[in-house]
């Protein structure tokens, strides 16, 4: 996938100009939002997982229990010596656990009736299992595998303690436990599992893998702009452009790539980075000039990204038309840094003339087949 993105072939040395982790990241962390399939193979095992905490009677759910017991080896220091599949999900879980994701803990009851949640070892009211949570009270427990429907019925809560808590540690949390439970209300359904991950209360891999890139992945700069009616490989193109990660020549000559001249092609004034190529050469400012008289919008000299950044964000314009009008000038980059390769590599050199009328042209077409809305050519 790292190949295919940067088109180079396995084995080639050409240079790569993007990390594959930023591709990766989120586009709200500032990347492109491709799924690692270290998240998703990861979130589509710990699918496994939910089934077999919220299908107990199926088949073989009974036989993992038989096996591993009735946590299925998930429990608190338990370990894994077999050689299973089962065992391979195990070892995944814990191995996550270690990198900051607990799966289990996204794993609730909703209570019902309460006659099928544990009252210490399931995760029903807060965050963690109520053993750890009062582990002074859990000790002091004859029936640790009492269920809540028969907790919340005693008429004293102390008494299947083997002894009435004492003052300190143990006062405390037998005060902390009962203001906890004192708005819990049993209904007449049934107990069922909830996934806290995502807000539907639904087990889903996209929740997993957006949890998992969250983790792992970088954050690489603010949310990542992206128009839908343009092409996707326009969009990568503006991205590119604003982490500065395109082969210009100041770039290749950073890298001690032997290379005739460091100026620009276009103009043959300034050194060839990305900033001059797309916002500072004579080139690319009278074509923009050209595009703000067509949408009839105020000219501004620009240098950077953030410049254009600055001048799009102080324009008024309702936010669709403003969107078009950020759509327009990636398709503006993209023919101007297709003009740059084909002066730089083609056999016939282009005129500067045809830039404009393919960003009209090209747009039209582009966000014709792509807006939701109709959009006429005279328009």
């Amino acid at each position: 996938m790292c190949s295919f993105f940067n088109g180079v072939e396995l084995n080639s040395k050409k240079a790569i100009w993007v990390k594959w982790c930023k591709v990766l990241a989120s586009k709200d962390k500032g990347g492109l939002g491709v799924s690692s399939l270290f998240a998703l193979n990861r979130a589509l095992l710990i699918k496994w997982v939910w089934r077999f905490k919220t299908q107990n009677n199926l088949l073989w759910t009974r036989v993992i229990k038989a096996i591993h017991g009735d946590k299925g080896r998930f429990g608190i220091g338990s370990k894994v010596f077999h050689k299973s599949i089962w065992c391979d999900i195990v070892r995944e879980v814990h191995a996550l656990k270690m990198q900051g994701f607990d799966t289990l803990i996204f794993m609730q009851k909703k209570i019902g009736n309460g006659k099928d949640t544990s009252f210490w070892d399931d995760v029903w009211i807060g965050e963690i299992p109520l053993k750890f949570r009062f582990p002074r009270l859990y000790n002091l427990e004859t029936n640790k595998h009492a269920d809540v429907a028969s907790k919340l019925i005693q008429v004293n809560f102390s008494d299947s303690f083997r002894r009435c808590p004492r003052g300190g540690v143990e006062q405390f949390q037998m005060g902390e436990l009962t203001t906890l439970l004192n708005d819990v209300v049993l209904g007449d359904m049934d107990d069922r599992w909830r996934w806290t991950l995502d807000g539907s209360g639904d087990f889903s891999v996209a929740s997993v893998r957006r949890a998992l890139d969250d983790i792992r992945l970088p954050c690489v700069s603010t949310q990542t702009r992206w128009i839908k009616e343009v092409p996707i490989k326009v969009n990568v193109l503006a991205w590119k452009v604003r982490l500065d990660c395109l082969p210009s020549r100041l770039n290749l000559s950073r890298r001690g790539l032997p290379i005739p001249s460091i100026l620009c092609p276009m103009c043959g004034i300034a050194v060839e980075s990305t900033s001059h190529i797309f916002f500072g050469c004579s080139v690319s400012s009278d074509i923009f000039r050209k595009i703000c008289s067509w949408w009839n919008v105020g000219y501004s000299d620009l240098s950077s990204f953030e410049d254009w950044e600055n001048w799009l964000n102080n324009i008024r314009l309702l936010s669709q038309t403003k969107k078009l009008l950020e759509g327009i000038c990636f398709v503006f980059w993209w023919h101007l840094w297709t003009y740059r390769n084909k002066l730089l590599f083609g056999v016939d050199r282009p005129l500067i003339a045809d830039i404009f009328d393919s960003v009209v042209s090209s747009s039209y077409s582009w966000c014709r087949s792509r807006c939701t809305r109709s959009i006429r050519w005279d328009d």
